[in-house]
């Protein structure tokens, strides 16, 4: 048995005008199986064949605005706690990257310059940070009812972060303002008291916790305390705890927690913050402390040999007599040639001396007496000479008195002969001083022969001396230096010991959130998106209908 075919369109329906031209069409019939006498109905052929299922459109719309509303008026509220950290950079001087970025355009948004602050995030959310966080918060008690606030019905300290427990304690208030426990799963516990005194401490496997004295004397009726194990407290932390660092190239890192407890969140943010700044000053402190130790030996040491180096050079130079090698080898070359000169002057001088004595002793013993001893006077040495000139004038004198007394007295004349004798004497006395003359150039020649000699000797050693007084100033130099580096580097390492503590700085401490300040859920988003999701919805499944109620014409 066939089914009806559908009626033809009416002459009306496709002579019907548009103010903005024709509608556009939908298919229903767009799979295999339709034949070419079924059309594609228009817009209002489909809004009235989707008006056969408005009880569908509008029970599904209603019952999924429904839902969503219900479930964002009583869903358990989260609240958001964020602090902002500024890192500073842990070198003084500018990295590689800051390098890099200063000097290409952009060079921030390649990531070159985020290396090292993303470690500093790594950390802050790395399981040290995390468990440190856990163990000072007990993170893993919960107060399920009332959710308000944990701090306001109990206190918890881990004391043995090895034992994880998994379950609640439901705390039913009882006359005297003391709590009747009711435990769910904590197997493990075994010494857990029937009755909880608000202010006494009870052990709950790792965990101590004490119920806050004030709920004695009023408190809620029912308490819900959820032990939840470490792994799970991860998992939690990870879903709700945010670190990242914030966009524009800026040293600022965020750290967020959201948590019904809006105490607790910012406690959180604040734990997490402060472990890791105690973190980064206790390891900065051990390796500044151990770089700052490390400099002081080697300043020392290298004080140490810079010592020895200055003793040696001043003793080698107290023993070879070598302050500046180039000055004095030049003034030693200097003064042997002066010396070496005055060797050579003397030299012709006495064998010029020599010479004139040999002719005077010869012409002496020829005949010429004593008065050959006159002629040294002509000596150019001796000429020059105050006594030789003064013996000469009173041999002059002499003479001249002697002639004058011989005009009128005989050679046998008492004072003639006197005169003849000291004339006499007057060149004896020149005869002396020519060999007492050359005497005394034999001296100073030999004296001066063995000056040159010393000199000589003293130069020739001279260069051995240099080269050894080089590797000593050398030495000197080259452990200043190094003693100067590490003078340096020391005070660096001490400036950044001291300074180290404001590396890590917190520009915005977390707060407390409103009690109306909900990040979770935003109702007055979530509402209005409950109910364009219900209209989608419903309409998808209208469609759905419309389409299965079509498949008889489709087969046919």
């Amino acid at each position: 048995m066939s089914l009806p075919e559908p009626p033809p369109p009416s002459p009306s329906a496709s002579s019907t005008t548009y103010p903005f031209g024709a509608p556009s069409r939908f298919s229903l019939h767009g799979f295999p199986g339709g034949g070419p006498d079924h059309r594609d109905p228009s817009l209002r052929d489909l809004v009235r064949r989707m008006a056969r299922w408005r009880w569908l459109i509008l029970g599904v719309s209603a019952a999924v605005t429904t839902i969503v509303t219900t479930w964002a008026l009583l869903a358990t509220p989260r609240y958001r706690s964020e602090a902002r950290v500024r890192i500073e950079s842990k070198t003084q001087s500018p990295s590689l990257s800051d390098q890099v970025s200063s000097s290409t355009p952009g060079a921030s948004l390649l990531g070159l310059m985020r290396d090292e602050l993303e470690t500093e995030v790594a950390v802050l959310n790395s399981d040290r940070i995390l468990d440190a966080t856990i163990d000072s918060l007990a993170l893993g008690v919960r107060v399920t009812t009332p959710a308000a606030s944990r701090a306001s019905v109990l206190t918890a300290q881990v004391i043995d972060p090895s034992i994880d427990e998994d379950g609640s304690l439901t705390l039913r208030r009882e006359a005297g303002g003391r709590y009747r426990a009711k435990r769910h799963k904590l197997e493990d516990v075994t010494t857990l008291p029937t009755v909880l005194t608000p202010g006494a401490p009870v052990r709950v496997g790792g965990t101590v916790i004490s119920l806050a004295p004030q709920l004695a004397s009023s408190g809620p009726s029912d308490i819900v305390v959820k032990f939840v194990p470490r792994y799970k407290v991860h998992k939690l932390l990870d879903k709700r705890l945010l670190i990242e660092r914030q966009e524009g190239g800026s040293r600022l890192v965020e750290v967020s927690y959201e948590d019904p407890d809006r105490v607790l969140a910012a406690q959180v943010v604040d734990r997490v913050v402060a472990e890791f700044v105690a973190y980064t000053g206790r390891v900065e402190r051990v390796n500044d402390t151990t770089v700052v130790s490390r400099l002081r030996g080697e300043v020392a040491e290298a004080r140490r040999k810079l010592g020895e180096s200055e003793v040696a050079l001043r003793a080698f130079e107290e023993r070879s007599r070598l302050i500046a090698p180039d000055e004095q080898a030049t003034a030693q070359v200097k003064r042997i040639s002066v010396i070496s000169g005055k060797v050579d002057a003397i030299s012709v001088e006495r064998n010029a001396l020599a010479r004139m004595l040999a002719i005077i002793d010869e012409r002496s013993r020829g005949g010429g007496g004593a008065a050959s001893y006159r002629q040294l006077a002509t000596f150019p040495s001796l000429i020059t000479n105050r006594a030789i000139q003064d013996l000469l004038q009173a041999l002059l004198d002499l003479e001249n008195r002697r002639s004058l007394l011989g005009v009128r007295r005989t050679e046998n004349n008492e004072e003639y002969k006197q005169v003849s004798d000291r004339i006499a004497e007057i060149e004896g006395q020149l005869h002396q001083l020519g060999p007492q003359y050359l005497e005394s150039l034999d001296q100073q020649l030999a004296s001066t022969a063995r000056t040159v000699t010393a000199l000589t000797d003293t130069l020739e050693a001279m260069p051995a001396a240099a080269m050894q007084y080089g590797r000593l100033v050398r030495d000197r130099t080259v452990f200043e230096a190094i003693h100067l580096a590490l003078q340096k580097q020391l005070k660096v390492a001490e400036v950044t010991d001291v300074l180290r503590q404001q590396r890590v700085r917190v520009v915005d401490p977390p707060r407390v959130a409103n009690a109306k300040d909900h990040a979770f859920p935003k109702k007055a988003v979530m509402i209005p998106l409950g109910i364009l999701l219900g209209l989608v919805l419903a309409v998808t499944l209208a469609l759905l209908a419309e389409l299965w109620t079509e498949r008889p014409y489709l087969g046919a």
